[in-house]
């Protein structure tokens, strides 16, 4: 793969930072001018009570500005000063993400995120020290990572028979359609209630959804392979595209961070895969 997957990474890094500290200060907001007593349901986090947000929202901040920083960071003249600074950085975003370790619905995006930081500050010090071939170790940490979350998802997508029959995404689709027309900002209207009515009762949309989650697993699984260098770069970068645009079709706010870490950490990847040499 060609260009600075590393650069392109850090990019990533800083928008899913920024991006999730947006959400957090967008919700303690909302928060408290509507529910500043009883708290509110966010999507991805469950219910929220004001206490809980205000340690979120403290924990926002840092994130906000380290994001915003990152890629000044990383694209300071010296190689060994944008080495250092991004490292120092990472170090810093990874201490108030560790925070959403305990919440379940969080978790996932969570460990992606320190995955990525890890991988990132891994780089920055092996530049600091000299390494040779420095990129390739950190392609080779990021291939590791970026194998075992796609082929975990995917894995776990086909052992569901929930999932596999379609029932998952059918269910999103209806959730998704109501919060909708109840209001919520966070969802697509697509399709409208009545329409959804209509196509419940039909067999088109049952047979899509079941459709699509079998593409979805598909997809993921050769991403992970894609991942480990059976796959070619490119193929593998276009179809990470399309699968995370599909993605955030459920949660067009709530995704970004997710996609965002999970799309640089893999751009990363295939830049120094691990089976590289068999190809």
């Amino acid at each position: 793969m060609s260009g600075r997957p590393v650069e392109f990474g850090v990019c990533c890094l800083a928008l899913a930072l920024v991006w999730r500290a947006g959400l957090v200060l967008l919700d303690a907001r909302t928060i408290r001018r509507g529910y500043p007593r009883a708290g509110a349901y966010r999507p991805g986090r469950g219910w929220t009570g004001p206490a809980a947000l205000a340690v979120e929202r403290r924990r926002a901040v840092p994130g906000l500005v380290l994001g915003a920083l990152l890629p000044f960071a990383a694209l300071l003249p010296t190689v060994r000063g944008a080495a250092a600074a991004t490292s120092v950085c990472c170090a810093a975003a990874a201490w108030p993400a560790r925070g959403d370790r305990r919440l379940r619905q969080a978790r996932y995006t969570t460990v992606c995120l320190l995955v990525l930081t890890a991988v990132l500050a891994l780089h920055g010090v092996l530049v600091l020290l000299r390494v040779p071939a420095s990129s390739a170790v950190t392609g080779s940490a990021a291939s590791f990572f970026a194998a075992q979350l796609y082929l975990v998802a995917g894995v776990r997508k086909l052992t569901s028979r929930h999932f596999m029959s379609g029932r998952v995404l059918l269910d999103n689709a209806a959730y998704n359609a109501c919060q909708a027309a109840a209001g919520s900002h966070e969802f697509l209207p697509l399709p409208s209630v009545p329409r959804l009515a209509v196509l419940l009762s039909g067999p088109v949309l049952p047979a899509l959804c079941r459709a699509s989650a079998v593409l979805a697993v598909a997809g993921e699984l050769a991403l992970g392979i894609g991942a480990l260098g059976v796959i070619p770069a490119f193929p593998t970068v276009a179809l990470a595209g399309c699968v995370h645009l599909a993605f955030t079709l459920i949660s067009p706010r709530r995704i970004v961070p997710f996609s965002a870490v999970a799309f640089g950490l893999l751009v990363i990847a295939v830049s120094h895969p691990l089976l590289q040499p068999l190809r």
